[in-house]
């Protein structure tokens, strides 16, 4: 039976507030028959869910697209909901019968469309001190006949929001963190079970957030601006077609509440003695409140919410620990980010603190000991809960996140029970999508700490930990987006951040290590304030001007994200909108890599390079030698410690490193301008990767395969960029596999080559070495961390040593990045350049290691790809399938003889380098060699 389901609008499920003029569209079908393929589709969409007020209908269009149809009806217009559905025909001859109907909504398309006025609740703030949250509150009329009400929501800060007590939404952090000077999200919420006829109550509570709250390592306050903002307005629809409007302005009134302070990184203080019982519902005595202040702020740069809503997610119960020193720690069992949801019941008064953390230290007592690096630690990941005395009272945060397992709990009143508190998680509820398991258990915890690090890590940003920095770094994001999307659907989280990525890149084109960046400031008036106040230069030289690039950005690798994570998303979700949308900031980020290979470094100017040209170029011309760049970061035998005084050593500069992003960054432009119809554009990239690529031939790579200083890194990013000439590309493998040998199949790479190491040892014909590296169990490897207890992955190789002795955050999930190699190696689930979105993908399965059995499912844009296989007293069996209107070449390892087993189904069956190759449609299949 042929049907159509999972139907999505901007790939979200049925979302509100959407600001696309043509919104993108897209279903999945299914069909238990095989060899089946979409031949034709018809949408229709209506203005009613019956479907009696059609405002477009494609009728039936001959293609196999079921993925990025543009809406193509008339102009659609400010909160206009839109129902849609589908059908389809198949090769088969079937036709489906409509599919259930989806909708969209549309968001505020027009400045003008905003009625409200930006509201401060504050009229004094002491810049340095922690602040209150200001509770604000306004009550309307709703009169009889209501049948729809949407809230337009932002704020300058974070807001949660109540309608008559009832809080409005299950979104946590909104309006979310963007680069909020250009581009600041609001939310649009369906509010009308909320209301009620007659009196009705709005409240709402501002906290720091992002706008002025700590943020990054060194935990700048006042990022953005010194005060907190409120904009909002509810919109009133009526059974006679009239409409009002309940608008922030000068009449919304007031007050400082329990929410004593409410910093991100820092945590909470809440007085619950102070008593607003009744604040957000009508009737209540604001008559002590004060008017807020209306801002003439200008309403440009609001966008609607691009992303999946941060949401609580799974809970865990504690065990309750006497710690050795004599406290009391709870231990959740895994590492999130979250927060802790406390019951506790005591005296007026009692002040409860309850402390984050990650790790025990060697003796099994609390510490935060890991995440000092920056310092001691102080108002770190904590709660303070000062007691009301009326019973059982309950508290949870609401503008604080932090990373922990365990929670040190201190003055509490009485005996601390376990069934009295819950830690939740919190992220970006993106779809799961990809799941692998195998016979090795350890390898199967790698694939959980991976994605628990994913998921403690893609909270509004892709941040590098939930602890010490919580800060979107660009290297970290751009290693791990492919593996990213094996785990979740990550189109929508990425595509918001790379628009801030390419709204903060730097006007000669160089990219921030951080977006947004938590580096320097935007706030001008504060980071005035810092430079007329700081009188150390290099911290001055770190903090430039807003706007301008600090001595940290611009790092090969890091704003290498500009590129590698728009191709990855193309090659994984098929939609060229993304290449469209970040062309512009992927060639600016190209181009500035060429303008900076071009100045001379006065360092190197005896080498060859700068003596020798070629067609008349100097060749030194195409070597990255000059700005600061993080380099193959963290490499296992080297330490925070040691790094600093490497980078002083090498002033920042890794000229190997550079130059091979230089070249690969140089080649995927080309790719993307060649996908985009930009020829000219691609040729000319084309050429000059031609020009990099045998430059760093000539001067980094020799014959025998040593580079450089002859380590495992340089060799990795060589083969995995294509970098290697083809008369040096096995020599180069090759020294590769005799560094791991030697190194009794142990890992010496950093953050940038860690992703590929497996990848090119099985594709060079060392796959028993790549097996061997992967389940290896001693310092340093992936499953080193997993034997001694980890749940997510360390931003160290030796984040705990072997004498237990503690290093760097415990959830960091670059290393992690290690996984995609168990979906696309071991089960051998593929994307294809020339047929991008697993379309037409590749099933490459890879049998090693002590594993007997392994298989991956991947929820891909066209439905379930699943591959796996087993190994018996026979052989090999492989299971695999492929869903309706997508196919797959499958490439089984075997003997020219095994092209008899499968010759009856796959007539076009060939043998090739040791594989039975063979195209299948949808379906299950299951092979025996």
């Amino acid at each position: 039976m042929l049907e159509v389901g999972s139907l999505r609008t901007e790939y979200l499920e049925n979302p509100l507030g959407v600001d696309a003029a043509s919104p993108r569209l897209g279903w999945k079908v299914y069909s238990s028959e095989t060899n089946v393929m979409q031949t034709a589709y018809h949408v229709q969409a209506s203005g009613t869910k019956d479907f009696n007020d059609l405002i477009w209908d494609t009728g039936r269009v001959e293609s196999d697209h079921s993925q990025v149809i543009l809406y193509a009806g008339p102009p659609l217009e400010s909160l206009q909901r839109v129902y849609w559905r589908v059908k389809v025909w198949d090769n088969h001859g079937e036709e489906s019968i409509f599919s259930e109907c989806a909708f969209f909504e549309i968001g505020l398309l027009h400045a003008s469309d905003w009625r409200a006025w930006w509201i401060e609740p504050e009229k004094e703030v002491q810049i340095d001190a922690y602040k209150p949250a200001p509770y604000i509150r306004k009550e309307f009329i709703v009169r009889k006949g209501l049948v729809r009400a949407r809230a337009c929501l932002t704020a300058k800060g974070l807001y949660s929001f109540y309608l008559n007590g009832a809080e409005g939404t299950d979104h946590l952090f909104t309006p979310g963190f963007t680069s909020y000077h250009e581009r600041l999200q609001y939310q649009i919420y369906d509010v009308t079970r909320l209301l009620q006829e007659g009196a009705n109550a709005l409240g709402i509570i501002l906290g720091d957030g992002w706008w002025r709250g700590s943020t990054g390592g060194a935990s700048l306050k006042n990022n953005f601006g010194y005060k907190l903002a409120f904009l909002g307005q509810l919109m009133l629809q009526y059974e006679d077609g009239t409409i009002e409007w309940v608008c922030s302005d000068g009449t919304f009134k007031t007050s400082y509440g329990p929410l004593l302070k409410s910093d991100m990184k820092a945590g909470d203080l809440y007085d619950a003695r102070i008593d607003m019982e009744g604040w957000n519902q009508p009737g209540y005595d604001d008559s002590s409140w004060e008017q807020v202040q209306a801002a003439k702020d200008e309403l440009t740069g609001l966008i609607a919410t691009r992303s999946v809503p941060v949401r609580q997610k799974e809970t865990f119960s504690p065990t309750v620990l006497h710690t050795p020193n004599g406290e009391t720690v709870l231990d959740f069992g895994q590492n999130i980010a979250g927060w802790v949801d406390m019951r506790v019941c005591g005296e007026a008064g009692t002040d409860v603190v309850l402390i984050h953390g990650e790790t025990l230290d060697k003796d099994g007592n609390f510490t935060l000991q890991n995440l000092a690096h920056h310092g001691p630690l102080e108002d770190f990941q904590e709660v303070r809960y000062i007691l009301k005395g009326k019973g059982i009272e309950h508290y949870r945060p609401r503008f604080s996140i932090f990373g922990f397992r365990y929670v040190l709990v201190k003055k509490h009143p009485g005996i601390v029970k376990a069934e009295d508190f819950t830690a939740v998680a919190i992220y970006s509820d993106m779809e799961q999508t990809g799941e692998f398991t195998c016979s090795n258990p350890l390898i199967n915890q790698l694939v959980s700490n991976s994605r628990w690090s994913q998921k403690s890590n893609f909270m509004e940003v892709p941040t590098d930990c939930p602890t010490r920095e919580r800060a979107g770094w660009t290297g970290d994001a751009q290693v791990f987006c492919k593996t990213a999307a094996n785990f979740m659907n990550v189109h929508s989280f990425y595509e918001k951040w790379l628009a801030d990525l390419a709204s903060e890149q730097f006007s000669n084109g160089s990219v921030g290590s951080t977006v947004p960046t938590v580096i320097g400031y935007h706030n001008k008036e504060e980071w005035e304030r810092f430079s007329k106040q700081n009188k150390d230069p290099m911290m001055a030289i770190r903090r430039p001007e807003p706007g301008t690039a600090s001595m940290l950005d611009g790092s090969s690798g890091w704003g290498d994200a500009a590129v590698i994570i728009p191709w990855t998303l193309y090659l994984c979700y098929g939609d060229q909108t993304i290449l469209e949308k970040q062309f512009d900031s992927a060639k600016a980020w190209v181009d500035y890599m060429a303008v900076s290979a071009r100045k001379a470094n006065e360092r190197f100017k005896d080498s060859p390079a700068y003596q020798n040209y070629t067609d008349g170029e100097l060749d030194a011309d195409y070597i990255w030698d000059t700005s600061f760049h993080w380099g193959e970061w963290l490499e296992a035998d080297s330490e925070f410690n040691d790094l600093v005084a490497a980078m002083s050593k090498s002033q920042g500069c890794h000229p190997d490193v550079a130059t091979a992003y230089f070249a690969y960054s140089t080649r995927l432009l080309a790719e993307m301008a060649s996908v985009l119809g930009k020829l000219k554009i691609a040729e000319e990239y084309q050429r000059r990767y031609e020009k990099i690529k045998r430059v760093y031939n000539a001067y980094f790579v020799q014959d025998n395969g040593h580079i450089l200083d002859d380590r495992q890194a340089p060799n990795v990013r060589t083969l995995a960029f294509g970098l290697a000439d083809t008369a040096k590309r096995q020599a180069v493998a090759d020294r590769l596999a005799e560094m791991v040998v030697a190194q009794k199949h142990h890992l010496n790479t950093g953050f940038l080559s860690t992703p590929f190491i497996l990848h090119v040892l099985a594709d060079h014909g060392y796959p028993e070495i790549a097996y061997r590296l992967l389940e290896q169990t001693s310092d340093p490897s992936w499953l080193y961390a997993v034997s001694h207890g980890a749940t997510t992955i360390w931003e160290s190789w030796r984040g705990i040593k072997p004498d237990g002795e503690l290093t760097g955050s415990l959830n960091h999930y670059s290393y992690g990045a290690v996984c995609d190699f168990l979906f696309t190696g071991i089960a051998g689930i593929r994307p294809q350049w020339k047929t991008p979105g697993f379309k037409h993908f590749t099933i490459k399965p890879l049998v090693g290691g002590t594993l007997t059995h392994a298989s991956a499912t991947y929820e891909s844009p066209y439905g379930v790809i699943q591959s796996g296989w087993l190994k018996t007293e026979r052989g090999v069996t492989y299971d695999f399938g492929i869903p309706a209107n997508s196919r797959a070449t499958v490439m089984l390892p075997g003997k020219q003889v095994d092209i008899k087993r499968v010759s009856a189904e796959f007539p076009d069956v060939r043998y090739e380098d040791g594989h039975i190759i063979f195209a299948a449609g949808s379906g299950k299949y299951t092979i025996a060699l």
